[in-house]
């Protein structure tokens, strides 16, 4: 049988991650770039981008496909799109399911357009915290220039809509979560807002967490309902109904990277070696590359570290034609991440400055003396045992220069 997910939430990743990790193979669907590059690689699943209707979900499944729809609870279309495709091709369909949190002491509306009326009679600035899906209807609150503070993803298209519909820069806050309490508390003292819009997104959502700082600065809070109740299955209970099903064994993946990694020496004289970022990790990459033979392409918006750059922007597919191995060493883990799935993709060993599960391989600390080399590296777990090993070997290798 064929497992197939539609993603868009933490719960869809999580799920991921547990297939993967018991060998399980899976095509996994997310809507936008957003939602691909927030996925690390993980053996044996496959992400695909791109939004479909039913038509094109109709195609990808069939009487021999499992489907997990694992899209937020608020992208009823989708949810629509997904049962109707799998009714009209036998494909079987299981919901996983975000639990809705109980919440005392707020005013609630059915959908957007309560919210809007809602607003309309009860002045105050907000904190729109329901993301750019529905922004524009917002624009029919009165006063909505001044008055409306809406916190979005901080992706080129989502800020262009937020320009184009007339929201001025200093009323736009481009952040990604997961937000703390602590943050968003800080954030409603910030914009002044006597209201928070949200949607019951749940624990994993952040719901919990804005209920507290509204009740800690005394914000009234307005819940948009959710579209419908649903029928499915918790994360706990997808996984062993999979486990099940498919007949997964146990944490393969977990097993095998107990294992320490192979120290594997190869020569780099002459082959292409691309590094991304221009910073003190990305700078000491560079220069060990060099100090072997590699040809070092370099590719950051800015050349903090002084590197040298062959490509000054930001990354693209194209920069990891040809490449022997790549470095992500950009200060943006969502970019870290989109290279390490597209090396995944065409067989190119990465290595990613700020996670260890998602390199393919690990970059060494490089000890050098009396003609022999060492490189050292940890678990991704220990990078301060590995610098006090690294020095120490260097010393005994200076023994060795006499």
């Amino acid at each position: 049988m064929r497992l197939v997910v539609f993603s868009g939430t933490s719960e869809g990743h999580a799920l991921c991650r547990f297939l993967s990790a018991r060998g399980a193979v899976a095509d996994v669907y997310v809507a936008t770039e957003y939602g691909a590059a927030v996925m690390e690689p993980m053996p044996g699943v496959a992400v695909h981008e791109g939004r479909l209707d039913a038509d094109g979900i109709a195609a990808l499944v069939d009487a021999e496909t499992l489907l997990v729809d694992a899209t937020h609870p608020y992208a009823a279309a989708v949810t629509d799109n997904l049962r109707a495709a799998c009714a009209r091709t036998g494909a079987q369909y299981e919901r996983l399911l975000r639990p809705a949190l109980d919440a005392a002491g707020v005013a609630a509306v059915p959908d957007t357009a309560a919210a809007v009326a809602w607003l309309n009679a009860h002045p105050g600035k907000v904190l729109l915290t329901t993301g750019s899906k529905e922004l524009e209807a917002y624009t029919a609150v009165e006063g909505w220039r001044e008055r409306l503070y809406p916190r979005v993803l901080p992706s080129v298209p989502v800020l262009e809509k937020c320009a184009a519909l007339g929201f001025a820069g200093a009323h736009i806050i481009a952040m990604q979560g997961p937000f703390s309490r602590e943050m968003n508390a800080a954030l409603l003292r910030q914009t002044g807002a006597t209201i928070l819009v949200t949607k019951d997104t749940g624990a994993s959502g952040g719901f919990a967490e804005k209920l507290s700082a509204a009740r800690e600065t005394g914000v009234t809070v307005l819940v948009v309902a959710r579209p419908c109740a649903e029928n499915g299955r918790t994360l706990e209970e997808m996984q062993a109904y999979l486990a099940g099903k498919l007949g997964l064994a146990g944490p393969a993946r977990a097993q095998r990277e107990s294992l320490p990694r192979f120290p594997l020496f190869v020569s780099l004289a002459g082959k292409t070696c691309v590094v991304f970022g221009a910073g003190r990790i990305a700078a000491r990459r560079i220069g060990v590359l060099r100090r072997f033979g590699a040809r070092v392409v370099t590719v950051a918006p800015e050349d903090r570290a002084c590197v040298g750059l062959t490509h000054c922007r930001g990354y693209e597919k194209s920069d990891l034609s040809g490449a022997f191995l790549a470095v992500a060493a950009t200060d943006d883990r969502t970019v870290n991440r989109r290279i390490a799935r597209d090396c995944a993709a065409r067989d190119i060993p990465c290595s990613v400055a700020d996670c260890a599960a998602a390199s393919t391989f690990f970059f060494p600390a490089v000890c050098e003396g009396g003609g022999l080399t060492v490189g050292v590296v940890s678990d991704g777990s220990a990078h301060g045992k590995t610098a006090a090993a690294a020095k120490r070997i260097r010393a005994v290798l200076e023994e060795f220069d006499d």
